[in-house]
């Protein structure tokens, strides 16, 4: 059997290398167990960091080593849970046929080992295990202790940088200029997230980030992050930290309304821009959103956000925009003649539903009068004795709940009778003026009036395609027929008032 042998050496933790665990410590002591056993060590391989979870690096590295050397089989290492911490790798080991010293233990195991040997050694990975998951538990232990305590635990957010001594962070320059910039410039409420990570980068205030461009997504949650005022969020709550605050709590507080859209700043009220919302891109690979902004403080432009990078930022001016919502607006509006019309078809519509109605209730109710006549009757029985407590009990829960229904049922139908025609004129009325209240109203109430009436609105080449939602669309089909025959009627009566002559050609003269 070939002699030659790997080493494997870890250790979990700084601390256990000022504890006598240290790795040098454990190959020299490996190393004169190989010795004295005759065994060459063809390669060692050690790490020192956490392995909570199977993937180490060198461990990963000594399984491929295995690999491709399959005339190495013996594994030396310190003891059970310097090599394994979970089934994971003690099951990956074990496909090896491996033979492994757990030298501390005195341990040598096999395929050949004995089943009680082998049993005593998953009790022994069990162990390791739950130290694991007991070393997860003190260092989240140790984590809640620091935040509590104003310290911050973990890799410091941009525009700060950890002070290791004191478990804190500390400003660093010009990440925290950004982060400043960031800020300021978003409470205004003039930018969206594009257009002020364009911004930053205009200002030269990325040069810090690696790739030069942060991603917008990134800046969001920056935005988001309360440690910037000086307090830090752990496991959904918020403890005061001892840092120095970049931004002041009202700053933030700014910014957080204008993210939610409900933002004010400086006594302003953030722009609204009116179509903002209503469109997606029509580009058929895209379809992202069509985002505003305003340039040089004078004219609106939309474009499609472009995330995907599938398409153009071809913008089209808001004014270009507004006569194609006008137009379909303006397509709601009917003539008087055809109001009284649907008003007529309206009332002879609920006098049919209202017929509908009453007979669904005088069916509900004639079987609700035969419930309660047999409760009354079950109710007389139980006295009578003729059926028992239980019995009656079972069946009147039944019946009860029967009666509550039919009693629902019954005056959903009798209020669907008196919001029929109410229903139908208020929608008739929204659409006739409906273009009357746009034109009336400020950017942010038009935007939620045509938010109401408009979908599937497609911009694409500075071309709009958009329809008018349910029951809208059917009203402007109807008053678009109602013109068409107003037209049609009316050359009609003006042919028969003033017929005009037919204007023959001239025949040549006889010759």
């Amino acid at each position: 059997m070939s002699k030659k042998a790997i080493i494997y050496a870890r250790v979990s933790s700084k601390e256990q290398q000022q504890e006598g665990y240290s790795i040098p410590a454990q190959l020299k002591f490996l190393r004169d167990y190989a010795d004295k056993n005759g065994l060459s060590v063809v390669q060692e391989f050690s790490e020192a960091e956490t392995a909570k979870k199977a993937g180490r690096a060198e461990f990963k590295n000594m399984l491929s080593f295995l690999k491709k050397n399959t005339d190495v089989k013996i594994v030396l290492v310190e003891k059970t849970d310097r090599l394994y911490r979970n089934f994971t790798d003690y099951v990956i080991l074990e496909e090896f046929d491996l033979i492994i010293h757990l030298v501390k233990e005195s341990e040598i195991l096999s395929k050949d080992s004995k089943s009680h040997q082998k049993f005593i050694h998953g009790i022994k990975v069990l162990m390791a295990k739950n130290y694991s998951d007991n070393l997860s538990e003190e260092v989240k232990k140790g984590h809640q202790e620091k935040v509590e305590q104003g310290g911050y635990p973990r890799p410091a957010p941009l525009g700060y940088k950890n002070n290791k001594e004191k478990h804190t962070l500390e400003i660093e320059e010009n990440g925290a200029t950004f982060v400043k910039a960031a800020f300021e410039l978003y409470a205004t409420g003039n930018y969206s997230l594009w257009t002020l990570r364009e911004k930053l980068i205009e200002e030269g205030l990325i040069t810090f980030y690696k790739s030069g461009k942060i991603p917008t997504c990134t800046i969001a949650r920056l935005l988001q992050s309360p440690i910037y005022y000086g307090y830090i969020p752990f496991k959904d709550k918020l403890y005061k930290g001892i840092h120095e605050p970049i931004v002041s709590k009202a700053l933030f507080d700014d910014v957080q309304e204008i993210l939610t859209g409900k933002g004010r700043s400086k006594g302003k009220t953030r722009r609204t821009f009116t179509f903002k919302g209503l469109m997606v891109c029509g580009n058929p690979i895209c379809g992202l959103a069509i985002t505003a902004e305003m340039k040089k403080g004078k004219h609106i432009y939309y474009h499609c956000t472009n995330f995907k990078h599938t398409c153009t930022r071809e913008s089209t001016r808001e004014d270009v925009l507004a006569p194609k919502f006008e137009e379909v607006l303006k397509s709601l509006k009917a003539t008087d003649k055809f109001i009284e019309l649907v008003v007529q078809g309206l009332k002879e519509s609920q006098d049919d539903e209202r017929k509908h109605h009453e007979q669904i209730i005088n069916s509900l109710q004639n079987e609700l009068k035969i419930i309660r006549e047999r409760i009354r009757e079950a109710y007389l029985d139980k006295i009578d004795k003729k059926i028992t407590e239980e019995f009656w009990k079972s069946q009147t829960a039944e019946w009860d709940k029967r009666q509550t229904d039919l009693i629902d049922t019954i005056e959903r139908h009798e209020k669907a009778n008196i919001n029929y025609l109410d229903c139908g004129d208020r929608l008739l009325e929204l659409s006739n003026k409906a273009y009357e209240l746009y034109s009336q109203r400020k950017d942010k109430e038009k935007q939620e009036l045509l938010k109401y009436l408009v979908s599937n609105a497609k911009l694409f080449r500075q071309t709009l395609s958009l329809e008018l939602r349910k029951p809208f669309c059917y009203i402007a089909e109807c008053v678009k027929i109602e013109d068409n025959r107003r037209v049609v009627e009316d050359v009609r009566k003006k042919v028969e008032e003033e017929p005009e002559p037919l204007n023959l050609p001239k025949l040549p003269p006889n010759t």
